[in-house]
């Protein structure tokens, strides 16, 4: 199995100058998938390990906020997660089953406030997912620029003490952005979100 993310960025056009610096955050962060950027702030990703598919989605998330000034600035994204005929597909215009149907999810944001949507054809599972896309939205939604920065580093593996020095704040300080952006609930539903998709990975 496999994921996949479409996505664009959340009023983009207020970023002028940062719109090429978060484009290449963007890059580089997912580095390792492969990926289409396309119609300036749109992009696709093949997540090979759809197990971590909310991770990179919510570190993505979190990228975006840390731009965010007078304006928000965030991601939209889909979720589907499904079988892939082949991983060496052209993310843009394969007609592949996966990626059709990751832009149907995509098209069910549009016009909408929420800015993640999950599925897996599976109805018993995206019930599930559903739940967890929503509280996901709910949790991503409160967080500030600057505790975007804290918990994207928490997420990447480093400790509080290890993001203070990194960011060159106190401990206090990265403790007081830690439970203001409620970083536990975070890693809860990333638990629940792995644990379901391995899951489904196994037939379970």
């Amino acid at each position: 199995m496999r994921a996949i993310l479409t996505a664009d960025i959340v009023n983009s056009s207020f970023l002028t100058t940062a719109f090429d610096k978060l484009i290449d955050d963007l890059k580089q962060f997912f580095d390792d998938e492969k990926t289409d950027f396309y119609n300036g702030d749109s992009f696709r990703v093949l997540i090979i390990k759809p197990e971590t598919a909310l991770l990179k989605c919510i570190k993505s998330r979190l990228l975006a906020i840390t731009y965010a000034e007078k304006h928000t600035i965030d991601i939209r994204v889909s979720i589907n997660i499904g079988h892939l005929r082949s991983d060496d597909i052209d993310l843009r215009s394969s007609m592949d089953e996966l990626l059709v149907a990751s832009g149907r999810s995509f098209a069910k944001l549009q016009g909408t406030p929420r800015r993640l949507y999950i599925n897996s054809g599976n109805a018993e599972k995206d019930f599930t997912y559903e739940i967890i896309a929503e509280y996901t939205d709910s949790l991503v939604a409160q967080i500030t620029a600057k505790q975007a920065k804290v918990i994207y580093q928490l997420l990447s593996g480093k400790s509080q003490v290890e993001t203070a020095a990194f960011l060159g704040l106190s401990t206090a300080t990265v403790s007081k952005q830690v439970k203001a952006g409620r970083y536990e609930e975070i890693r809860s539903v990333l638990n629940k979100f792995e644990t379901l998709t391995n899951q489904l990975q196994n037939g379970n």
